[in-house]
């Protein structure tokens, strides 16, 4: 896609500003069961990293049962800020499939080849045909064949880092190197694949840009006026797993709108079906963090549904679901993950000694 058809999308899909939508406060803590000191529990744990000098600053959001019972800002950080969401962009990325899933216009079980011509014939390492072809469901769990992100060469780290490669141009790099193993046998992170799969909407939609794409199909009718690749014509680039950007408030909508089964606002954004295929193993095998669509999953029920969905980003946000609970949280810093692990684990804990599973849930 050239950088005129780019800036042509922009025009017409960049998020307008004041049709904002965003959950409701509680206005009676009482009713979902929770403090004003026990929520004044997650001030002290943002508050002592931030005196510890372990960040900066961060914001945390905690909504219940459709409401926002907590969100509060600390530090170099403001509970409006838009920030990169790193991996967390995974989730919304393979609903924003989910949309051309629903339509008609892309099937989860198609072969990449099928819309993305450079990837007929694609091989394993030794030279020999895969077993099966490698198609969009692959892509979208991290099972598809490709390379991980670390420990690669210069040359594949630039196809899924390089901000002025368009992102057709980096595919077609990704499909010069052999698979590292048969597509749907084994898990492996993977920015390459995700990159493949925004390709892969392009190309079924009519060559749009994926930046069009995810302000059509989902989050314009969320009202996520601040969530964006924001791609330019000096930076083309979407890194498609990894360069969203966000705020709590698109990130709590988003996430109320998976806990409600793909409606929000009393409309239907997503079909039940396409929420649920997220929720469902999609790995070879059962374990924690197993992988689902998107979303890295826990607390199976008995028919292997995930009642907790989860991601966190390699700049420290982190972003969970929890349907058992019925709750949201959002935290988001500008860090690295291994230096919030602690912060943003001791949020969630508290989180989940505040709402006990009811009985029976």
């Amino acid at each position: 896609m050239t950088f005129l058809k780019v800036i042509a999308c922009l025009a017409v899909s960049w998020p307008v500003l004041g049709a904002e939508a965003h959950l409701p406060f509680a206005k009676d803590l009482s009713s979902h069961g929770v403090t004003q000191p026990e929520l004044d529990g997650l001030d002290a744990i943002m508050l002592q990293a931030i005196q510890q000098g372990k960040i900066k600053g961060c914001s945390y959001l905690v909504a219940h049962e459709g409401e926002i019972v907590y969100r509060k800002a600390h530090g170099a950080f403001t509970t409006d800020d838009q920030v990169l969401l790193a991996s967390v962009s995974n989730p919304l990325a393979a609903s924003v499939l989910m949309a051309p899933v629903d339509q008609g216009k892309l099937k989860l079980d198609d072969p990449v080849a099928k819309y993305l011509p450079e990837f007929k014939g694609v091989r394993l390492e030794g030279g020999q045909l895969p077993a099966r072809p490698m198609t969009v469901r692959h892509l979208l769990s991290h099972t598809a064949g490709f390379w991980g992100n670390k420990g690669i060469t210069p040359e594949k780290r630039d196809l899924i880092r390089n901000p002025k490669r368009p992102l057709d141009e980096a595919v077609k790099g990704i499909a010069d190197y052999e698979l590292l193993y048969e597509p749907g046998t084994q898990f492996l992170y993977s920015g390459s694949g995700y990159c493949v799969a925004g390709r892969v909407a392009e190309a079924a939609l009519g060559d749009q840009s994926f930046e069009k794409i995810t302000q059509d199909a989902l989050f314009r009718p969320l009202g996520m006026t601040r969530t964006t690749y924001a791609p330019t014509s000096e930076r083309p680039f979407i890194l498609v797993g990894g360069s969203l950007n966000s705020t709590l408030d698109d990130m709590a909508v988003f996430g109320q709108m998976h806990l409600n089964d793909g409606v929000y606002n009393g409309k239907q954004i997503l079909s039940k079906a396409s929420v649920t295929e997220q929720r469902r193993l999609q790995i070879p095998e059962e374990r924690w963090k197993a992988y689902g669509l998107g979303w890295f999953r826990g607390s199976p029920d008995q028919s292997g549904l995930a009642n907790l969905l989860f991601h966190s980003g390699a700049t420290g946000p982190n972003f969970r679901i929890d349907r058992s609970r019925q709750t949201v949280t959002v935290f988001l810093v500008r860090s690295t993950a291994l230096n919030v692990v602690n912060i943003k684990d001791a949020l969630n804990q508290r989180v989940e000694q505040m709402f006990p599973i009811p009985k029976g849930r």
